[in-house]
């Protein structure tokens, strides 16, 4: 007989299993883990600006598919970006086109066509690095958007056509940014709606 047994949970902040991580993120409780390099990361609170963005970029998106395969979810929805790493991510928009992932009481999309991340202080390194690479390495990905939530600036990793690359564009003051994968147009007043660069920034 064993005695002494000592129950371990999953831990973030080290190595894990996939398996403890998709544990530890369905068990958590009013937060959420992304699992990158085999590690878990506890994902931070955004700002007001940082929620409203996302928030018009989802809309403006979602607009466009009132009818078609294609459809828009939020950062509630876990984004598989790495089967063979298993590699987990929530972006804060996430366009599929694949009918599968559009199953009702689906949790997990598998064919990410286009991600969006609001750029933040605190995780702009990561999505500039090592998620950048996760999602140009996913074939379904074509397009990879990155948005500055304090000043009119987007930028757009487009996979090319023969596949062999990435095109980088850049958007600034009164463009109109281009999401070709889903033939998608959105105006910065769209993007930035509700959105004062004039107004001082609150200091903590």
């Amino acid at each position: 007989m064993v005695t002494n047994l000592r129950r371990t949970e999953p831990h973030p902040g080290g190595p894990m299993s996939v398996k403890d991580y998709l544990q530890l993120d369905d068990n958590a409780i009013d937060a959420k883990y992304e699992y990158l390099d085999g590690v878990a990361r506890l994902m931070s609170g955004g700002s007001g600006e940082h929620d409203q963005i996302a928030f018009n970029v989802r809309a403006a998106i979602g607009e466009h598919f009132l009818s078609g395969p294609c459809f828009v979810r939020g950062s509630d929805m876990r984004v598989l970006v790495s089967e063979a790493n298993g590699t987990y991510v929530y972006p804060d928009v996430t366009v599929s086109c694949d009918v599968a992932d559009r199953r009702r009481g689906n949790k997990l999309l598998r064919s990410p066509r286009v991600v969006v991340e609001v750029l933040s202080p605190s995780t702009e390194k990561d999505d500039r690095t090592i998620k950048l690479l996760a999602y140009q390495a996913y074939p379904t990905i074509h397009e990879i958007v990155l948005i500055s939530q304090f000043d009119p600036h987007v930028e757009i990793y487009r996979r090319c056509e023969d596949e062999t690359g990435w095109e980088y564009t850049v958007y600034g003051p009164g463009s109109t940014v281009e999401l070709t994968s889903v033939d998608v147009h959105l105006s910065m007043d769209e993007i930035y709606k509700r959105i004062n660069f004039d107004e001082p920034l609150l200091e903590e």
